[in-house]
């Protein structure tokens, strides 16, 4: 995949482009069904499938004080395309002069001049452009003009009702994890990069590694059963790096326990020895097993966790091997 940041960094558009345009946040299964459009229709014309997408969130620059937190980071979206295949990415800094340019301007300069697009593909409720004035009739107003096919896609729906990213950042808020599964085709995830902690954990025999949360949406406090593995981002060494996965219990919360204190994310991982210091992880929750409580003395908050590891081994088992007699072929110890 290659990646360009900025329109000035793209010197050759690729041949006969399939352009689809959006923020991407969560790649969940609305976005899947489009940049697979995208890449079948770039394979039946022999074209170069192009994502554009932006950085930071247009919501954050136009209305920071509503912003809503995002689902992934852009790293995070970026790896997502690299292994859906696409040919191109084009990651557009979105600013507030950007944010001028009216519908008529994004189509004729940037889809057809810079993209030399042939071929967009978006959802039938697209809107761009200053304002979000450019819609649907625009596009088929204009693409004819400048011998481009549009292509609107029907909404999908899940219980009756739009999947869309906002609606995911209510579901994992609210605690739906399995609904927001569903939405998502993969459990909803956290990401950070493990830091150092006081240590507390492994005093009592129980060491975490403590993690500093990107800026994301995230689920209410409490314990939760996770696959813990390195962060899935797009990087050009992405082959020379070791990708392992860890089972594990998360705990996000204040530590009431000991006292209180700001919100932490750590993750006592099963099995596991060595140290985890730097790296970037990804955390998939799998179930919520409790809410956080305060404990009478750390002997009970030990007790506490043993039970909460043997209810998350039951909620890993059962995510990794749905089928009973899968499970019993390929059952290790590790988990």
């Amino acid at each position: 995949m290659e990646l360009f940041r900025g329109l000035e960094s793209l010197k050759h558009p690729g041949q006969r482009a399939v352009v689809t345009v959006g923020m991407f946040d969560g790649m969940h299964i609305a976005h899947q069904r489009l940049i697979q459009s995208v890449l079948r229709l770039a394979h039946s014309i022999q074209g170069t499938s192009v994502v554009v997408t932006f950085d930071p969130d247009p919501q954050t620059v136009l209305d920071s004080a509503h912003a809503q937190p995002i689902l992934m980071p852009l790293s995070i979206r970026l790896g997502y395309l690299e292994r859906f295949g696409v040919d191109r990415v084009v990651v557009i800094p979105f600013t507030r002069r950007f944010s001028k340019l009216r519908g008529e301007q994004f189509v004729r300069e940037i889809l057809i001049r810079r993209l030399k697009a042939v071929v967009l593909v978006v959802g039938d409720a697209f809107l761009f452009g200053r304002d979000r004035q450019g819609d649907m009739a625009l596009l088929k107003q204009l693409g004819p003009r400048h011998d481009m096919r549009v292509v609107a896609l029907q909404p999908v729906r899940r219980a009756g009702e739009l999947v869309s990213s906002s609606r995911i950042r209510r579901l994992i808020q609210q605690g739906h994890l399995s609904q927001a599964r569903q939405l998502l085709g993969r459990p909803a995830t956290l990401y950070g990069t493990v830091v150092r902690g006081v240590g507390r954990g492994r005093r009592l025999g129980l060491p975490t590694a403590n993690i500093a949360l990107s800026s994301q949406v995230t689920p209410a406090q409490g314990v939760y059963a996770v696959i813990m593995q390195d962060e899935p981002v797009y990087s050009r060494r992405a082959r020379e790096i070791s990708h392992r996965r860890w089972t594990g219990v998360m705990n996000l919360g204040v530590r009431p326990s000991f006292g209180g204190g700001a919100v932490v994310c750590e993750v006592h991982v099963l099995n596991f020895s060595g140290r985890l210091y730097g790296r970037k992880v990804s955390v998939s929750l799998l179930g919520k097993l409790r809410g956080e409580r305060c404990f009478e003395d750390p002997q009970a908050l030990v007790r506490q966790v043993r039970r909460d590891i043997a209810r998350s081994r039951k909620i890993i088992r059962r995510f990794l091997y749905p089928s009973l007699t899968d499970a019993r072929m390929r059952w290790r110890n590790d988990w």
